[in-house]
């Protein structure tokens, strides 16, 4: 059997990993005397009260993260550590860091001129292996003499040893660590300012001196540093070593014996008599000789770390303690291993939302689950970003050319899962219709042949559905959602799983909402098995909260019912809702609520488009008892306007034939129409009354109102779009066009009105004008009403003459609107230039 865990694999890898380093004792060597200059201004005042000298020769030094010039200004977030410790970031010294001396006294050994020399005295000698210098070379690079001396007045001389400038240099230990302009005899308004020089400069650079095998157990007292060569200022600052030892640190073994809260460590024997430090850590940072250990003078050659977290990787080291020589080890290699899970209690879910995505070649499970399959099984499975019920993620798993064996997504341990009360919820899918799945426990969660299916399997559909099974009583701690396999290239798809006790009332599932109104909705379900005693509750709300166990019901968000179907009333028209279900059952016990929301809304749908570069440039209308004349020279942010409350309609009887014509802004386009007739807020496939058949700027065409449609007003959908010939989705949401609603009104054949518009048809002229439209008959008219196209009426003038002065108006297309004195209206289109 092949089990794939995933939370082991990371200990042979960080084992591997930490054994290509050797092992290193690094100390720093704090500096007793010798240094010559305050280089590093800090505090609060002047960098001239702080410091007494500067790094390059014209007038800079370095600047520690404490400094302001005054107590108001604005701290800075770079510079030299107030504490003076130098972390190296060289790559080939992983925990090497150096000491500075005081920021508030000298701090450098400054070096202007050739043949310049200072001996640098260490508080506390030590033997080495290697010595590092921190330093730098202002204005400029340098070359220094190093004359490294003993404690039994021998030395070991390094000539040549290059310092770079501060600006721009290889092997770095330090960078960005900014500077400020000392003031001079004339300040100038850079002087005290600190800059952080791009995040990259200034520097401070590591040298390497290796101490010959011979001097390797002597101790080094002092280091004579000499000017060489070079133009630049050598400025020495600190050192380090690799301390030498004669005490052997051990050798790791494999961990062993590990749960969810301790792990056995042992190590290889180094000689008798000695005794051993551990240290353990959730990061990989390598131990200071000086941090304390975790278990100190351990006898023997093995011990377990206690008190430690479940599931959580640790990393640890070993180092000896001799009763001879230099009587302590470095620390050892780095070890790591993580700890085990521990047994979930219940409820818990899993989404697989948190955890990376695997493919085909990276099988993975979230953590403390775990892709179990039998030996030389050819398929896969991995948490993958697709086929998801919540977004973004799932869990797949394909049996590609295998009809034989197991595959499985194993969950974690689980407390008392098989004791007759607990259950899981769950949603799956797959490629293709009536492929199975099997859920059911295992004994050995490392063996696929342990396990017992519970029930029938399961037929999915290739939508994520949601599945409850209970869990029957046994001794079994592990659940397992197994492939049914039953053919080759099967793609299963698994999300939002929960192990849950199983409730005393049931749930009611499948909630939909059927039917709608502007203010009323109708809710149904499926009840559950049992059905509850009491009926039902169902909330509502205007957002996707679901409702807990705590929320508060009243008659503004909730109804009861003692059926399967509930009627919410008294809603708000064009709003979208949301809806959820539980069971009342004896007395006051309730269900959870349904999981799964339902929503609907109290309107028509409210469709969208990306870009508005096509549009409706114009929708007119001939031989209707009202006609249209619409006309727009763009469309507006989001591609949807609703224009049902304008005067822009189409009036007609029942049985009445109206021609349309209609323009598009823009390239060529398809177009459609849509009229709701039976006023169920959706426009159906029935009620699409014009649609084109091929791209066009320019098109017109006909429709008549169906036979034996009731008065009144009905809702009229336009859309125009420019990647389909015969737009076939009102409610969509598409990459380029527009959406416009309008009113149809359904007339009776005899209406007044009807007659009154024939009769009442008034002529304006000039059209197009300029700033006065005249027109051809007053007698009759009221009022005049000037209106832009998307409706808003911006002029109107009550007993008007026969000429109109509009000079105010914009230029543009406008409805002209008539009132006669007998109550009808008449409606012409006029364009002002």
């Amino acid at each position: 059997m092949k089990l794939k865990l995933f939370f082991g694999a990371i200990n042979a890898m960080a084992l591997l990993a930490a054994s290509s380093m050797a092992a290193q004792n690094y100390q720093q060597m704090p500096i007793a005397s010798g240094l010559t200059a305050d280089v590093i201004a800090n505090g609060i005042g002047s960098s001239n009260v702080s410091t007494n000298n500067d790094v390059d020769g014209v007038s800079y030094a370095f600047v520690a993260r404490d400094f302001q010039l005054t107590s108001t200004s604005a701290a800075i977030t770079y510079g030299i550590p107030v504490d003076g410790i130098i972390n190296s970031v060289v790559a080939t010294t992983p925990g090497l860091s150096y000491q500075l001396a005081s920021l508030n006294a000298n701090n450098s050994l400054r070096l202007a001129a050739v043949n310049d020399a200072g001996t640098l005295t260490f508080t506390t000698p030590k033997a080495a292996t290697k010595l590092y210098m921190l330093a730098v070379s202002g204005s400029g690079t340098s070359t220094v003499n190093v004359v490294v001396n003993f404690t039994d007045a021998t030395s070991q001389t390094f000539s040549g040893v290059s310092l770079a400038d501060w600006y721009g240099g290889t092997n770095f230990a330090v960078q960005g660590i900014g500077r400020v302009k000392k003031p001079g005899a004339t300040p100038n308004a850079a002087d005290d300012i600190p800059s952080p020089e791009g995040g990259t400069n200034p520097r401070l650079y590591q040298s390497e001196l290796a101490i010959d095998a011979a001097n390797q157990a002597k101790q080094i007292q002092s280091v004579t540093v000499t000017k060489a060569s070079g133009s630049g200022l050598p400025n020495i600052f600190a050192f380090s070593v690799d301390a030498y030892s004669t005490c052997v640190p051990p050798v790791l073994q494999a961990p062993a014996s590990i749960t969810a809260n301790s792990a056995l460590v042992s190590w290889t024997a180094v000689s008798n008599g000695v005794t051993y430090d551990v240290y353990h850590s959730t990061n990989n940072t390598i131990p200071a000789n000086s941090v304390t250990p975790t278990y100190s003078g351990v006898s023997g050659t093995s011990t377990t770390i206690g008190g430690l977290n479940s599931n959580t990787n640790y990393y640890y080291w070993v180092r000896t303690n001799c009763s001879s020589g230099t009587s302590q080890s470095a620390w050892s290699f780095g070890g790591t291993f993580k700890t085990a899970c521990s047994t979930f209690t219940v409820p818990y879910t899993e989404n697989f939302d948190t955890t990376s995505t695997g493919s085909s070649t990276n099988n993975n499970a979230p953590s403390c689950w775990a892709y179990l399959e039998s030996a030389s099984f050819v398929g896969y499975g991995y948490v993958a970003a697709s086929n998801p019920y919540s977004s973004p993620n799932s869990y797949y798993l394909y049996n590609s050319t295998a009809t034989t064996g197991n595959q499985m997504l194993v969950s974690p341990p689980t407390v008392n899962l098989s004791d007759g009360t607990k259950r899981v919820r769950f949603y799956a899918k797959s490629s293709t219709a009536n492929y199975t799945l099997l859920v059911g426990t295992l004994s050995n969660p490392t063996d696929s042949n342990s396990f017992t299916q519970i029930g029938s399997p399961i037929t999915l559909t290739t939508t994520q559905t949601q599945y409850t099974v209970n869990i029957p009583s046994g001794s079994d701690l592990q659940l397992a959602f197994k492939h049914g396999l039953g053919g080759t290239n099967r793609s299963i798809y698994i999300d939002d799983i929960t192990v849950q006790n199983i409730p005393s009332c049931f749930e009611p599932t499948a909630v939909t909402v059927p039917a709608t109104t502007s203010n009323s909705a109708t809710v149904t379900w499926t009840a559950p098995t049992p059905a509850p005693a009491n009926g039902y509750e169902v909330y509502y709300s205007t957002n996707t909260t679901a409702p807990t166990s705590t929320t508060v019901l009243d008659a503004t968000n909730s109804v009861t019912s003692a059926t399967t179907t509930a009627t919410i009333n008294g809603l708000v028209a064009d709003t979208n809702y949301y809806v959820w279900v539980r069971s009342k059952c004896i007395g006051t016990d309730r269900s959870i609520w349904s999981e799964v929301v339902a929503s609907f809304r109290t309107g028509y749908c409210v469709p969208s488009s990306t870009s508005q570069s096509s549009w409706v440039s114009s929708f007119s209308s001939t031989g209707a008892a009202t006609n249209m004349n619409y006309a727009s020279s763009a469309s507006i942010t989001g591609g949807y306007q609703n224009l049902t409350a304008t005067s822009n309609k189409i009036s007609n009887p029942a049985g009445g034939n109206a021609s349309i014509s209609l323009t598009a802004g823009g390239p060529t386009c398809g177009f459609a129409i849509w009229v709701d007739w039976n006023n169920n807020l959706t426009f159906e496939s029935g009620e699409r009354m014009f649609v084109t058949t091929g791209y066009v700027t320019t098109t017109s065409g006909s429709f008549a109102v169906p036979a034996g449609t009731p008065t009144g007003n009905y809702r009229m959908r336009l859309v125009t779009d420019y990647n389909s010939t015969a737009p076939s989705n009102p409610c969509g949401a598409i990459s380029r066009g527009e959406f416009i609603d309008f009113m149809f009104e359904v007339t009776s054949s005899l209406a007044t009105a009807e007659t009154s518009v024939k009769k009442n048809e008034i002529k304006v002229y000039p059209n197009p004008f300029k700033d006065v439209l005249y027109i051809a008959e007053t007698k009759d008219v009221k009022s005049v009403s000037i209106a832009d196209v998307s409706g808003r009426v911006v002029k109107t003038i009550e007993n008007p003459g026969k000429e109109l002065q509009l000079s105010e108006l914009n230029s543009g297309v406008y409805l002209v609107s008539f009132t006669f004195k007998d109550g009808s209206q008449s409606t012409t289109k006029a364009i002002k230039k």
